[in-house]
């Protein structure tokens, strides 16, 4: 009769695999925010280099 594997085994993989989906998930969302981040600075950066004075976003209360 062959062995079976140990439920703890499987519970380790479990635990693997779910910490591996929310390193990958963490990432993903730390690349979308900088990519928005870097995305507003160019947007910035291209407002000042036409001389524009008013750049900055308007805040309204």
């Amino acid at each position: 009769m062959p062995e079976q594997p140990p439920q703890d085994d499987d519970r380790n993989r479990m635990a693997a695999n779910l910490g591996a989906a929310v390193a990958i998930i963490l990432v993903l969302a730390l690349g979308y925010w900088l990519v928005g981040a870097l995305m507003q600075q160019s947007k910035n950066e291209d407002c000042l280099l036409a001389h524009r004075r008013s750049c900055g976003t308007v805040e309204i209360r």
